[in-house]
């Protein structure tokens, strides 16, 4: 046969709960705030060929995401529509040294800062995610816990 906790214990969960509850919130509302300065610091501005927030300065998940799109596919067009893969075939193709070489070799890179900028974009947009997922388990512990702590016997 179980019992029920008694009040007592309830009301130990619930301070547990909303000690837990206040240390996610603050965590979480912290990472924001620091991965939003972090980009401010960049002053990076979403360029007008963005499908929305054009003019913008990158300061949030949905600026920092448009951005990613935005670089992705001005990288594609940079490198005529090639991928990695394409320009890695058609190396393998050409002259050492000639024009065409040095062409697909800037493709190349191009491709690759392109990469790089939008990995570091993207890495933002979750950091945000898991940041308010954080926030939000913890308010809903504050919430839970203040119940608990309430129970009586």
């Amino acid at each position: 046969m179980s019992t029920l906790p008694t009040a007592s214990a309830l009301h130990r969960v619930g301070g547990l709960a909303v000690a837990a509850g206040s240390v996610f919130v603050a965590v979480g509302a912290g990472a924001w705030y620091t991965v939003t300065q972090q980009l401010r610091a960049e002053k990076i501005t979403v360029p007008g060929n963005a499908p929305r927030f054009a003019g913008k300065p990158v300061q949030g998940p949905a600026t920092a995401y448009v951005e990613a799109v935005v670089i992705k596919g001005n990288a594609e067009r940079g490198a005529g529509g090639r991928t990695f893969a394409d320009i890695s075939t058609a190396l393998r193709g050409v002259e050492a040294g000639s024009d065409e070489e040095a062409e697909l070799r800037k493709q190349s890179a191009a491709l690759s800062t392109g990469a790089a900028l939008r990995t570091s974009l993207m890495t933002s947009v979750l950091a945000y995610g898991v940041s308010a997922f954080a926030a939000g388990l913890g308010a809903f512990f504050l919430v839970a816990g203040s119940q608990l702590r309430r129970a009586r016997d």
